[in-house]
């Protein structure tokens, strides 16, 4: 292992590595780039699962914004909430995409239009928003909705054009981000949310498009009730041949109970269609990280305690309390990163070596609910999606819910195919909303002695050659020093996902930024993946930026701490040849 740490007066690779990592801050140049090379690539930062009036859970708890403004907030512009309060990025993003849950669109464009008035279902529906009651919308209107095993229509379509109502809605989303739309400068993707919830569990895709070449409707859960036929209506109505693709990036690992991954159970035209749309995971956003759990309850959490939110409301709600406490946390277990990533070792060896089915890179996202894209920030968040007219003291009572995480790319340039094309071949990361820069892949050993470094493989890609075992990290901090950095191995024994964590380097005072190259001598021969997670020294949580506002640490202990900002890269893969 080489650890080298880049101290401000160094100049070469000190200056390079900067020039790499920190182009955020200029990026949009749009000047031509080689799609192999990535050492010329851009690192942009963006949100891609953001909630608007559109979305009627959003509209429930109080947000009126539309996905107009929401794009406008991601480039700087201020928001006004329901509360009153006015929120604005401290820094812009350089890419957003709404995802508004496409299954309640009939209702947020119907019931809010005065023609629809006096039907009694929209009556209801205002009535209870508009006195506060925003958990008796979401109970009484939305879960029926995403909830139902088989889904089926909102009641109130008996007698209305529910489906002209979607593609309706659906047209005002690809309207707003076509607007925002600015190549080279700020890319809106056109995207939305299939949302299935069958007993509370949290199976949602956000499908992201390449362009402004889309089906002209949503394929959501009502009229594609699982994931193999959503993917389906995507290969039938989005050919990249006639200029459409896209990509299906599943979220809130930690609530699925591992639905929807059941890849042993894959015909090969559904497993050709996971392996063709499912490329990515958002492994962490406002309702917790989904990195990993660890393998019991009261297991030692150093590893895997990173903002858990364990207990799924909804679930609890339809289901009921666990009967098997044991049983259900392995459940839930399954759901995780890095089960799946193990799961898709496991496949990829029992299937031949013909495919790995969960080949997923990572990112991160906020899933914010009041259309404030990439709101961040530690001392400005207020609450997740039912926060906007709680009090204090009630979001003090149960903080387990965080300002959610952001996305980079490492792209071509600021346009929506360059950062889809990234996206696609998963040369992305994950953080828990911080700006960390951050490269991985293989290299040589002297690579962080070298003036120009060359990645073998970079993060997201494959390699089949059993020597390319050296990996080097390069990080440099966002507003916090760097603390550690690890490299998280997966590999199998006797056919079996076995997880490892390597603390690669270690910086007591903290560190701006640092190059490690790691090598794996392990003696695993099959199929393996490794990627890197980067830790930030401790720095206050939101939690207690409002208990020391407000003077209430002393009564609410659990939200005075501190929180470890992070971010993961996408894997690089091992898979041997058959």
């Amino acid at each position: 292992m080489r650890i080298k740490p880049l101290p401000a007066t160094t100049s070469g690779m000190f200056t390079l590595m900067l020039c790499a990592l920190a182009t955020a801050v200029d990026a949009g140049t749009c000047r031509p780039v080689e799609s192999g090379d990535a050492g010329q690539r851009t690192l942009l930062f963006g949100d891609l699962h953001v909630h608007t009036a559109f979305s009627l859970d959003a509209y429930a708890f109080g947000t009126l914004a539309t996905p107009r403004e929401a794009y406008a907030f991601a480039r700087g512009q201020s928001l006004r909430l329901e509360n009153g309060q006015i929120v604005t990025i401290d820094r812009p993003l350089d890419f957003a995409a709404v995802t508004d849950h496409a299954e309640t669109w009939e209702i947020t464009y119907s019931c809010t239009d005065p023609v629809y008035a006096d039907i009694p279902y929209c009556q209801r529906m205002r009535e209870l928003r508009d006195s506060g009651d925003g958990r008796g919308v979401f109970n009484e209107f939305l879960l029926p909705v995403v909830t139902a095993d088989p889904p089926a229509p909102a009641p109130f379509c008996d007698g209305l054009d529910c489906d002209q109502a979607n593609v309706g809605q659906w047209g005002r989303v690809r309207q707003a981000a076509d607007q925002a739309n600015e190549p080279c400068e700020f890319t809106a993707l056109i995207g939305y949310e299939w949302t299935a919830t069958p007993n509370g569990r949290h199976w949602h895709r956000n499908v992201i498009f390449r362009s402004s070449q889309v089906p002209d409707h949503a394929f959501d859960y009502i009229r594609y009730p699982s994931v193999g036929k959503l993917w389906a209506a995507l290969a039938e109505h989005c050919r990249p041949e006639e200029g459409c693709d896209a990509v299906a990036i599943p979220h809130n690992l930690n609530w699925t109970d591992g639905g929807t991954f059941d890849v042993e159970n894959d015909s090969h035209e559904v497993a050709g269609l996971r392996a063709r749309y499912e490329r990515l995971a958002e492994i962490h956003q406002e309702k917790g990280s989904s990195e990993c759990l660890p393998e019991r309850r009261d297991s030692d959490r150093s590893d895997c305690g990173f903002e858990l939110v364990e207990v799924n409301t909804a679930k609890l709600r339809m289901l009921g309390p666990a009967k098997d406490p044991d049983a259900e946390w392995q459940q839930m277990r399954s759901g995780y990163y890095r089960s799946l990533l193990g799961k898709g070792l496991a496949a990829y060896e029992a299937g031949g070596r013909v495919r790995n089915p969960l080949q997923l890179g990572a990112i991160g996202s906020t899933d914010g609910h009041f259309a404030a894209a990439g709101f961040t920030e530690e001392s400005s968040f207020t609450g997740g999606v039912a926060a906007i007219w709680a009090d204090p003291e009630s979001l003090l009572t149960n903080p387990v819910y965080n300002p959610g995480g952001l996305v980079g790319v490492w792209a071509g340039e600021n346009t929506r195919e360059s950062i889809f094309d990234a996206l696609q071949r998963r040369e992305a990361y994950a953080t828990s909303g911080t700006r960390i820069r951050l490269k991985f892949g293989t290299t040589a050993k002297t690579a962080c002695e070298a003036v120009e470094v060359a990645f073998g493989v970079p993060m997201g890609g494959t390699t089949t050659d059993e020597s390319e075992r050296t990996f080097t990290v390069f990080a440099a901090k966002d507003r916090t020093p760097l603390a550690a950095i690890d490299i998280v191995k997966g590999y199998l024994v006797d056919g079996a996902p076995v997880e490892s964590v390597e603390r690669i380097a270690t910086f007591e005072s903290g560190q701006d930024t640092a190059c490690v190259t790691w090598t794996d001598d392990g003696t695993a021969e099959g199929p393996a993946y490794w990627y890197a997670r980067v830790i930030e020294q401790p720095s206050p949580r939101w939690s207690k930026f409002m208990c020391e506002r407000l003077n209430l640490c002393t009564k609410f202990p659990e939200a005075d701490r501190m929180v470890e900002d992070r971010a993961w890269s996408s894997p690089v893969w091992y898979l041997p040849a058959p």
